[in-house]
């Protein structure tokens, strides 16, 4: 009989340890599955910023490659200086992100070596136990087991937690994507709060309106659910008022301001052309100022007239030679006197 119980006790024993191994098994796998999935969201996130900050710079290259304006030139090598240093923190960044990461991969692998140990020697420190104690009741021994069980699978419950239900999660890239889309992503995947986040709209040319233009907490960075700090996002509205240029300093002609304004966005019946001939030029229609004046803001939704003063072109070449044809009629006609008093005054 002694024998058949230690038998039995030895079976228990074994399918307990096979047990622990499987759930062991099981929570290695489901914590590797999330952390990779982490670290893809992470790595996809920083290479459509860099691809952002890329694309940013090579635009403002090939923007300065076609104007000669040295107005322009700088103000684009200004923006192309800034997007360049705000490149070059990124990169370094997420080169240090990622060393980070090779770091925390290795976390979960010594934490599910430390529970194994740790199983290993409660489950030692109890057969030592059972062996002092001699026989003990199968009653008891299931009794014992199902505890156990329950308690392997409430640590199993407690350290495999879903997504949704995490506190701190890694931001995605939103930018170029729809307000709703983002709004509906936060909440269904990491629990956001409504009121947690923040609509600011701002008018942009460059992004649709509705488009997230930028995003606070940046992407690639953690948040926590639980500091209650908002989440800011940067909307794109319809452009409704633009800066009036300086025509006048940049040199251009009626035709060339006209089609920029229109470019802008203004309607051409509101552009009118005025000749300001206290201003001479040897090249006519060149804007010599305007109303508004540069800077103003304009309503693109207004109707108040944009009014264009430009020169009129003068004529040296032709001045001259009509006071050089004047004058050569003056001389002939002084001539043909002096010639008819002569004439008389030999008759007589």
């Amino acid at each position: 009989m002694g024998s058949y119980n230690n038998w039995e006790r030895d079976m228990r024993e074994q399918e307990r340890n096979a047990e622990l191994k499987r759930q062991g098994d099981l929570l290695q796998q489901q914590t590797n599955l999330q952390h990779t999935q982490l670290i893809l969201q992470e790595r996809q996130a920083e290479k459509e910023e860099e691809r952002f900050y890329e694309d940013r710079i090579h635009q403002l290259r090939v923007l300065m490659a076609q104007t000669d304006n040295p107005e322009k030139l700088a103000k684009l090598q200004s923006l192309l200086d800034d997007a360049v240093e705000e490149y070059n923190e990124v990169e370094a960044r997420n080169r240090k992100k990622e060393r980070w990461r090779k770091i925390y991969f290795l976390v979960p692998s010594v934490i599910m070596i430390c529970f194994g140990i740790y199983a290993f020697l409660a489950i030692q420190h109890d057969s030592s136990k059972n062996n002092q104690n001699g026989k003990l009741p199968s009653s008891v021994l299931k009794s014992s087991s199902s505890k156990k069980d329950s308690k392997i699978d409430k640590t199993k419950n407690n350290s495999a937690p879903s997504v949704t239900n995490q506190k701190i999660f890694t931001m995605e890239n939103y930018v170029g994507q729809a307000k709703s889309a983002v709004v509906e992503n936060l909440k269904t995947n990491y629990n956001v709060s409504e009121k947690l986040i923040e609509i600011v709209e701002e008018e942009s040319d460059e992004y649709e309106p509705g488009q997230v233009i930028r995003q606070s907490p940046a992407a690639g960075s953690t948040y926590d659910l639980t500091s209650n700090h908002k989440i800011k996002l940067t909307v794109a509205k319809e452009v409704t008022s633009v800066a009036m240029p300086d025509f006048g300093s940049m040199q251009y002609t009626y035709a060339n301001a006209r089609s920029y304004l229109i470019q802008m966005g203004i309607s051409s019946s509101r552009i009118e052309r005025v000749v300001d001939r206290s201003v001479t030029s040897t090249q006519a229609d060149l804007v010599t100022s305007q109303s508004p004046a540069a800077g103003q803001t304009i309503d693109l939704k207004s109707n108040e007239k944009i009014t264009l003063y430009v020169t009129e072109a003068t004529t040296p070449s032709s001045t001259s030679s009509s006071s050089y044809s004047s004058g050569f009629k003056n001389s002939s006609s002084s001539d043909d006197e002096s010639h008819s008093s002569s004439s008389s005054s030999s008759e007589h």
